[in-house]
């Protein structure tokens, strides 16, 4: 790697030389390097390479899905780093796949209940923000949560003009090998934050039983802002937990 010199700051490429501005302001050139998409994509020595490529594709789309199919979630609850995360245990599964050779394995194929527990936002988990563990039923053609009785101002950690709450059950069932995704939702209306115990809250979506078909089953936490009993949801959607609790 070179410094450029000289009064002419060149970005860009001629022949084999590459031209561009570093982050600290400097006029950088060197030589192009790496290895050719020709060679990448036929030398036996880089049949690990092409190995890696497919299956961190498998992983890509798989992450895709799932995170179009919880779309409701993702504009309501999102660290900044969810598809990298999802991305992250997407890959985890296509490598558990126990049957495929290497190159080959299928994310349907692997341990998908190894997403069981996934938090959607990294800043604000589901039990650091609800002190209270919701509980879970689970049977052939249903999945119920059930969060107990609570005092708002006691069990539940929010910010600083948060006035309201609400608890939302997704279901998000995806086919991975016909890539397809859909979802349903089922939540309750804004509740306000006081110091009066609540009633239980009952959640239940059923299982469709579709062939093909897997089932992801998330809840959802998230906070309102109040104005002239109007609800506004709070700008900082990291401040907003979703956990996946069931894989089926």
């Amino acid at each position: 790697m070179a410094k450029q010199a000289g009064y002419i700051k060149l970005e860009g490429t001629m022949g084999d030389l590459s031209f561009y501005k570093n982050r600290d302001g400097k006029y950088i050139a060197r030589r192009k390097g790496g290895v050719s998409k020709k060679r990448l994509l036929t030398d036996p020595r880089y049949q690990r390479t092409r190995e890696n490529m497919q299956e961190f594709s498998t992983a890509a789309t798989a992450a895709k899905f799932l995170k179009n199919a919880f779309r409701e979630i993702e504009i309501k609850s999102n660290g900044g780093k969810l598809h990298n995360r999802l991305y992250s245990m997407a890959m985890k599964v296509v490598k558990s796949d126990p049957v495929s050779v290497r190159g080959e394995r299928r994310f349907e194929l692997g341990d998908m209940g190894m997403l069981r527990d996934f938090e959607f936002s990294e800043k604000a988990t589901l039990e650091n923000v609800l002190k209270m563990q919701p509980e879970k039923v689970e049977d052939e053609a249903s999945f119920t949560v059930t969060i107990p009785r609570i005092v708002p101002t006691t069990n539940l950690v929010y910010a600083d003009g948060i006035k309201y709450y609400r608890f939302s059950l997704i279901r998000a069932a995806v086919d991975f090998e016909r890539k397809t995704y859909k979802s349903e939702t089922i939540g309750i209306e804004p509740l306000p934050i006081n110091s009066l115990p609540t009633e239980p809250v009952s959640l239940t979506l059923p299982k469709p039983g579709i062939a093909g078909e897997t089932y992801f089953f998330a809840l959802a936490l998230e906070f309102f802002m109040g104005v002239n009993d109007t609800h506004y949801i709070s700008k900082d959607l990291s401040l907003n937990p979703a956990v996946i609790l069931l894989v089926s």
